[in-house]
């Protein structure tokens, strides 16, 4: 049994309390008909303005995540513990992944791969201590919905400083402000003529097919958690109908405006993290040598 992935649609995707689609008449949904060939759906996420700031893979992210790796390893030996993180991959094209802000793209789901652990077993407080450093020295930022905080001291926070040097504060700050970006764009996309336009015709093709339900975010939100989407007549109805309507290649177009208008409306937001980003590079490197 396919499980719903969702670690890859916490993006924008919000899960309602009740069940946003029923059924149009007594014999259920109908699933026939085969969907058309559908756009390049990795293309279009890869061409969102957010994709590369908050999601690619890269070389340079991958640079930044083994010099964390290799200084905390340096220091949490010079504590006196053999710490062994898990290595840090390579990404590579079968490493590429996207949100799906617009629910399911495809009916092949499957699991999200889980994060790679740390090797080394946590066997006291003092290894923790020296880790994350102790548990009331934080630094903190805050956004407009959220604040997060990370440790101050430790040898991980130690890491982290080497690159960043005073301005870890800033590169938390920037964070949060483009998570909270991503999410405003794709708020405001629901005001989007276009979009409407296309959560509009997907609609009237699914309730056709006997399903009754104002747009995919919605339906994908209804369906119980342990769906199997290969075999579920309901999802089979939404990606024939996304194919059908040419749904995600308007989705992802106007997507991109919405994000680039919301970039363009915090320039200060993507300056710092450039900078940032090729400050941490920048010191990576000489680390990695």
């Amino acid at each position: 049994m396919v499980t719903r992935k969702f670690a890859a649609l916490a993006t924008a995707v919000v899960v309602v309390a009740c069940a946003a689609w029923v059924y149009a008449g007594r014999s259920g949904p109908s699933a026939t008909g085969t969907p058309r060939p559908g756009p390049d759906v990795g293309r279009l996420s890869a061409r969102l303005p957010f994709y590369p700031l908050r999601h690619a893979p890269s070389d340079r992210r991958w640079r930044i995540d083994q010099a964390v790796r290799k200084l905390t390893i340096t220091c949490m030996a010079a504590h006196g513990y053999r710490y062994t993180p898990a290595a840090v991959p390579r990404p590579t094209a079968a490493t590429v992944d996207h949100p799906l802000p617009f629910g399911l793209e495809s009916l092949a789901t499957a699991t999200a791969t889980p994060e790679p652990g740390a090797s080394e077993q946590q066997k006291s407080k003092a290894f923790l201590v020296a880790l994350y450093g102790p548990t009331d020295r934080r630094i903190s930022a805050r956004g407009k919905l959220i604040k997060v905080s990370v440790p101050a001291t430790g040898c991980q926070a130690e890491a982290k400083k080497r690159l960043l040097g005073s301005q870890r504060r800033q590169w938390l700050q920037v964070t949060i402000d483009l998570g909270e970006g991503e999410q405003q764009a794709r708020k405001n996309l629901d005001k989007d003529p276009a979009f409407r336009a296309a959560n509009a015709r997907w609609a009237r093709c699914a309730l056709a097919a006997g399903v009754e339900t104002d747009d995919p975010v919605h339906l994908l939100n209804s369906l119980p958690r342990d769906t199997d989407f290969a075999t579920s007549p309901v999802a089979k109805v939404d990606v024939r109908c996304k194919s059908d309507t040419d749904y995600l290649r308007t989705a992802y177009t106007r997507l991109a405006v919405a994000q680039q208008a919301w970039l363009d409306a915090h320039p200060a937001v993507l300056t710092t993290w450039r900078s940032l980003m090729e400050r941490q590079d920048s010191v990576a490197r000489g680390v990695l040598g």
